[in-house]
């Protein structure tokens, strides 16, 4: 690619070769190698610039890092709540667990720390839009230097025609060790301007891979949490269903025994009808609300 820029240069803007003809009237007054020194100077600043504004490359990277470790305890947190984790086996020697954290706590704590990381990314997006800013900026003042290291070539190779009669050691100098030193000088340039476009397609890339983060991110503080308290609340109401129906199995159990029973009185009978009715009509209503969900 740079060669290409070499062998087709873009063409010199008019600005650029009214400095070039500035500089080499200044040149011309001076010792070799102080003409040596100002082409070596051509462009510093903005190669100095655009080295500072590429260092922030890896600004928007970190923050992706930390947001996409919110998603997977998200993701983990689901599994848990589809899958509880199974009871821990009998053991002779039993050891006192941890208390475990409610699935509602982490979900409540998983909410915060989803909105934490959505505000990190907002940030970071604001950061990398003014990085994007300074790259392009510093990329147009590569450009800009580009063209006046290229006009000061052309301007050079014309004045040592020009002085070739009078002035036969400057312009060998000329042609020689000032023409090559512009070369090189804009070997680095082309080579820094590679640089930062690339910079500027990583950022580009960053950017768009914020933008998806931050999607995700909404998503996930909205319908995905909505969807773990939902499956949460199912989950407790099919439980709370199976205790219910587990005791009225009981009190049904207790009540024909009871009837089998000799000494059985009315009072015990009633009461005993009573709490099967309570336990049935609880279910039934656990049920309808489990069918809401």
């Amino acid at each position: 690619m740079l060669k290409d820029r070499r062998v087709s240069p873009a063409p010199i803007a008019p600005d650029a070769r009214a400095q070039a003809r500035l500089v080499l009237r200044q040149w011309l007054a001076s010792d070799d190698s102080a003409i040596l020194s100002g082409i070596d100077s051509l462009g510093r600043n903005a190669i100095a610039t655009a080295a500072e504004a590429s260092g922030r490359l890896e600004r928007g990277v970190v923050a992706t890092a930390s947001a996409e470790q919110g998603l997977q305890t998200l993701q983990t947190l689901a599994l848990s709540v589809a899958e509880p984790a199974p009871k821990p086996a009998w053991s002779l020697f039993p050891t006192r667990a941890a208390p475990e954290t409610s699935p509602a706590v982490r979900i409540e704590a998983l909410v915060e720390s989803l909105a934490r990381e959505r505000d990190s990314v907002a940030r970071a997006q604001i950061m990398i839009d003014t990085d994007r800013t300074k790259l392009r900026a510093a990329a147009a003042a590569l450009d800009d230097a580009l063209d006046l290291i290229r006009a000061c070539a052309k301007a050079v190779e014309s004045a040592a025609r020009e002085i070739a009669a009078d002035r036969p050691e400057r312009a060998q100098f000329l042609r020689g060790p000032a023409t090559e030193r512009l070369l090189a000088r804009e070997q680095d340039m082309l080579t820094q301007i590679a640089v930062t476009h690339q910079g500027i397609l990583t950022l580009d890339l960053v950017a768009n891979s914020q933008d998806a983060l931050a999607q995700a991110l909404d998503r996930a503080r909205e319908t995905s949490v909505a969807a773990l308290r939902t499956a949460l609340a199912a989950r407790r109401a099919v439980t709370g269903s199976q205790a219910l129906t587990q005791q009225a199995a009981a009190l049904e159990r207790t009540a024909d025994a009871a009837r089998d029973m000799p000494t059985t009185g009315n009072a015990l009978q009633r009461a005993l009808d009573d709490a099967i009715t309570q336990a049935r009509r609880a279910i039934d209503a656990a049920e309808a609300s489990r069918g809401t969900l």
